[in-house]
């Protein structure tokens, strides 16, 4: 039924991906290692021929979706006239399905109405029963916006009876009278040990990757998701939890895609890989251009490792020699490279550009103003052993590591600048340290409110973890034991963390509704 449709998704997990320019690509070939090989030798040839429009092919079936120009409508007035006519209607159904009530569904049978029961030993419901169920779900995903709920006025509710006009004039005086409780929605603080959440369809559930899901990143102002991986294509999603609609999708011939972000406000999109060369794709024109590796850095073999922000001009490429070479992400120039004494192992941009930290496999954390190309910080870490990945929160009032033991402390930066001397970096401590991974920490990630770290490991199945902050505290009650995660490659939060997106080893993007956030 459309009701199911709205909840759960269509159910075309076994139907060709229409449109998807991904013909040639080995759906065998899923680990690192087999794509690697397969491709060294005809990359390298690749590399010297001309004509870049053999290098990629660009598959766009939703190409309105990023662009911000609202189109009008010829048939509006006639649109009108039918919302009047609806407004008019009585609330109440117009005829009543016997068959619907005489149904019998189990819920037990399939995995997508198992969330439907009100405890483990139910099983067969009614039609009607089964019915509400669906509603209430729909609901719990897609919550109404207060605002558009119905606006009680005194004592009395808006009438009926009153005119369309002279109802939307009421339904939104209080809303236009106080602020009070747009205030207290944004004033309001995350719980701690339990976490809202709830699973939706998958967010590139209308094309799959046909490998490991390498990188997934939300648009920074649009409804939009990227996905990326070994199988050399990038994926753009418009994002709604319910259709998750397939907008565009590029192949590389030559490159399976380690890395592949938003930077410069989402209007671009930079895809990397273990090769010297590396994509731009200009998100609104859909313009693809090869750049043949970092000028003055001909011996840079490999930027699997790239990292971009969304506000600056800079990418930072992280090298095996303890150096990271910052790049202008406007011009594709060469700027910089940073030294460190150690290996480094992990990068982060703050949210203004302004600022990058890094960490070594010494345990050493830099903080590098890229204003002056510097670092103005450092200080070792003795809680860590050997450092593995480090993230610092989009308000800079806290950062966490994580090392190989698969622990991961998280840091309070305000108490640490309180300290007035540079010996008092000597000894940071974290104000809490999390213990429940048990294998090497693959990426940490903060939400936007600063409320939520998330952490995995890719090294073994189901290793998530959310952490409350600033309790510290890890969500007891997700994931759960059926949960089913696979082996996490790579997490993100959208922008107002209503949604939250994880990529695994069987090429999906699970997509997760967040309530307590009301925006996307």
């Amino acid at each position: 039924s459309d009701l199911e449709r709205l909840v759960f998704g269509a159910d075309n997990d076994d139907e060709d991906v229409d449109g998807e320019a991904v013909g040639e690509i080995d759906t065998q070939a899923t680990s690192d290692e087999e794509s690697e090989r397969s491709d060294d030798n005809s990359d390298e040839e690749n590399e010297d021929n001309g004509g870049e429009d053999t290098l990629f092919f660009v598959d766009t079936e939703r190409p309105d979706q990023i662009s911000n120009t609202n189109n009008g409508s010829s048939d509006s007035e006639e649109e009108d006239s039918e919302e009047e006519e609806e407004e008019e209607k009585a609330d109440t159904a117009a005829w009543v399905d016997d068959d619907t009530q005489n149904a019998r569904v189990a819920l037990k049978d399939s995995v997508r109405t198992r969330k439907l029961r009100k405890d483990e030993g139910e099983n067969v419901v009614h039609g009607d029963v089964y019915e509400e169920r669906l509603r209430q779900q729909f609901q719990k995903i897609n919550p109404a916006p207060k605002w558009a709920q119905e606006t009680q006025t005194g004592d009395a509710w808006v009438s009926d009876s009153e005119d369309s006009e002279d109802r939307k004039m009421r339904a939104g005086g209080d809303l236009l009278q106080s602020s009070k409780s747009l205030l207290s929605r944004s004033n309001a603080l995350l719980p701690p040990s339990i976490i809202d959440i709830v699973r939706t369809r998958n967010g590139n559930q209308a094309a799959p990757s046909q490998s490991a899901v390498s990188a997934v990143q939300f648009h920074p102002t649009a409804n939009v998701m990227l996905t990326a991986g070994l199988d050399k294509t990038l994926r753009l999603f418009e994002v709604d939890g319910k259709d998750n609609q397939k907008i565009q999708s590029i192949f590389f011939k030559d490159l399976p895609i380690s890395s592949a972000q938003f930077i410069r406000g989402g209007q671009e999109v930079v895809v990397s890989g273990s090769r010297r060369w590396y994509y731009s794709v200009d998100v609104e024109k859909g313009a693809v251009t090869r750049i043949s590796g970092i000028p003055g850095l001909p011996t840079l073999n490999s930027l699997k490792y790239m990292h971009g922000c969304n506000n600056g001009d800079r990418l930072a490429v992280m090298s095996n020699d303890g150096q990271i070479h910052l790049v202008s992400a406007r011009t594709k120039q060469f700027i910089r490279t940073l030294p460190m004494n150690g290996v480094v192992r992990d990068v982060s941009f703050t949210a203004d550009g302004n600022y990058l930290w890094s960490v070594g496999t010494d345990n050493e954390m830099y903080q590098w103003d890229l204003r002056q190309n510097q670092c103005v910080s450092r200080w070792h870490d003795q809680s860590l052993f050997r450092a593995t990945r480090m993230e610092i929160s989009s308000d800079t009032s806290y950062y966490a590591s994580g090392d190989h033991a698969g622990m991961v402390n998280i840091y309070d930066v305000n108490a640490i600048r309180t300290q007035a001397d540079d010996a008092a970096f000597l000894n940071v401590k974290p104000f809490k340290a999390i213990d429940n991974l048990t294998t090497s920490i693959s990426g940490l990630r903060f939400n936007h409110s600063s409320e939520i770290l998330g952490m995995f490991s890719n090294k073994s199945q189901g290793q998530l973890k959310l952490a409350h902050l600033p309790t510290g505290t890890v969500f007891s009650n997700w994931p759960s034991m059926s949960s089913s995660l696979g082996f996490v490659q790579c997490i993100d939060f959208s922008p107002h963390s209503g949604f939250m997106a994880v990529g695994n080893d069987k090429g999906k993007a699970m997509l997760y509704r967040l309530p307590h956030f009301q925006g996307y």
